[in-house]
């Protein structure tokens, strides 16, 4: 698996080399247990199983070199017609406002510049995804509707074929019920795309 070297500023300390190692593999036991612990306090996220984190899904693991400590994680929800949704991209509490968000998504993505897919990215207003999508080559709609507007595949597949695959599960059901009772979430997602055949190598 490539590294990724990563110099990232933090306050006013400077420029801080921190080089880490993006893996290709499901999360193990202990990952995805701390992993889905705190996604379950997000409001910003609705939630990926346990199950899901350690081999259901295609996942991506940022570890330091030294050690192999977890720093963030990466989900792919592969979908049906050559479509794929970087579904999450997390970075661990500790670990945030280094840059790792950025140095994880842009390995995914370099690793599957060749798949040829059509990749979604949802994510919340006021969230840092939309300028990190941007920044990755993604076209940001303002939400679902500007997002299929005049195209009828895209509607079919985004309203019919993507909402029964997403919701093929009870768990993430179960987690937005809670997160709107208990964190008061509206889960209004503007939405980011990218065709894989458009991302430099």
């Amino acid at each position: 698996m490539p590294a990724y070297s990563d110099s990232v500023s933090i306050g006013a300390a400077g420029p801080v080399p921190v080089e880490c190692v993006l893996q290709r593999r499901p999360l193990t036991r202990a990952e995805a247990d701390e992993v889905v612990a705190q996604i379950r306090r997000s409001p910003k996220i609705t939630g990926y199983s346990r199950s899901e984190w350690r081999g259901r899904r295609d996942t991506f693991a940022l570890v330091r070199r030294d050690g192999g400590e977890l720093v963030g994680a990466l989900l792919v929800h592969h979908l049906v017609g050559g479509w794929a949704e970087i579904a999450v991209v997390f970075v661990l509490e500790e670990h945030r406002g280094r840059g790792y968000g950025r140095q994880l998504l842009a390995g995914a993505l370099d690793m599957m510049a060749d798949t040829r897919k059509r990749l979604l990215l949802f994510y919340s207003e006021g969230s840092p995804m939309g300028a990190l999508a941007r920044d990755h080559g993604f076209g940001i709609h303002a939400d679902e509707d500007a997002f299929v507007r005049g195209m009828p595949g895209r509607r079919i597949f985004l309203k019919y074929v993507y909402k029964f695959q997403w919701l093929c599960s009870f768990y993430r059901i179960r987690e937005m019920r809670r997160k709107r009772r208990e964190l008061d979430c509206t889960f209004d997602f503007k939405v980011a795309f990218l065709h894989t055949e458009g991302i430099k190598k």
